[in-house]
């Protein structure tokens, strides 16, 4: 053991960055040189700013999609705490820093234990290819923990993945999983028709990632694939049809324009995930995204 000890101390200094998520990084090195380009803001938004994709499916068509595929996700048997609704959030923020162009700032931290939480999604068109569709599901926590001694954590943490559909066959073609700093893509298309997308969640930071892990040694869980993820049978499972949210200027916490502390919310992001590469990161010591990929670095995920 002495001799594993300098080359995982020499690891965790590069490693720790990842267990320090930007969501704002995260979305920059997405791959995407094009520019965004967006409606007009509605009118009852919190934030004038906020404005909806102009590829955004609307009504109970959107709705639909989004349930039918909606992922069954699975939780780490000794979860600390489960996601938890964004009205929950900012009930546990400082109420003064809730103002637009504000930085939200944590208050307290009591502990989201219920497996009834909210699912919130949305729905887009390719902008070229009206046939495929692309269902975005997003998470959001009070805080993600510390992954080692106290290194690691910060307040609120938002998670997201990404599951594209062909219209016309209504079955999934790739499902985007992100942790992190980035994220992988896994091809869908040899799957068993009307087999449920499946995501498992790190114990600590949260990540969605396509398989478990049950085991790992003390300070590799702030890598990027050491979380643990080790469910344990249906009862550390969630199906997130049940309950589904749309995200929208209409709703005043998705409104918010400002920093949740770990960058923007979600529909202040490069949401063009047609434009993404499939992967990002090939550092095994840092982001290495492209480890799980099924498909090379520099494809788009809108033309797999």
């Amino acid at each position: 053991m002495k001799k594993i000890y300098p080359v995982l101390l020499l690891a965790l200094a590069t490693l720790l960055v990842q267990c320090k998520k930007s969501a704002q990084e995260e979305l920059e090195v997405s791959g995407s040189k094009s520019s965004k380009t967006w409606v007009n803001a509605a009118p009852t938004s919190f934030c004038a700013s906020c404005q909806e994709s102009p590829n955004r499916i609307n009504g109970n068509e959107a709705d639909v999609w989004a349930a039918k595929f909606a992922p069954l996700l699975k939780f780490d048997r000794a979860a600390p705490e489960y996601p938890t609704s964004v009205e929950d959030v900012w009930a546990n923020t400082l109420q003064s820093s809730i103002v637009c162009g504000g930085k939200l700032v944590f208050e307290k931290d009591p502990e989201s234990r219920s497996m009834d939480f909210p699912t919130y999604y949305d729905v887009q068109a390719h902008p070229t290819d009206p046939n495929r569709i692309f269902i975005e599901y997003w998470w959001a926590y009070k805080r993600q923990r510390p992954c080692f001694g106290n290194l690691g954590g910060h307040n609120y943490d938002l998670e997201h993945m990404v599951i594209q559909i062909d219209k016309q066959s209504q079955r999934v073609v790739t499902v985007t999983y992100f942790q992190h700093k980035g994220w992988f893509t896994k091809n869908w298309r040899s799957t068993t028709e009307g087999k449920r997308v499946e995501a498992y969640v790190g114990k600590i930071a949260h990540g969605l990632y396509h398989d478990s892990r049950s085991k790992t040694i003390i300070g590799f869980e702030c890598s990027y694939y050491g979380d643990y993820r080790n469910p344990d049978g249906s009862k550390d499972e969630v199906l997130t049809s049940k309950n589904l949210v749309r995200m929208g200027c209409n709703k005043d916490e998705f409104s918010f324009n400002g920093d949740w502390g770990i960058g923007p919310g979600p529909l202040y992001r490069d949401r063009n995930y047609w434009n993404y590469t499939s992967c990002v990161g090939n550092n095994a010591l840092e982001t290495n995204g492209c480890a799980a990929c099924d498909f090379g670095s520099e494809k788009k995920i809108g033309d797999l």
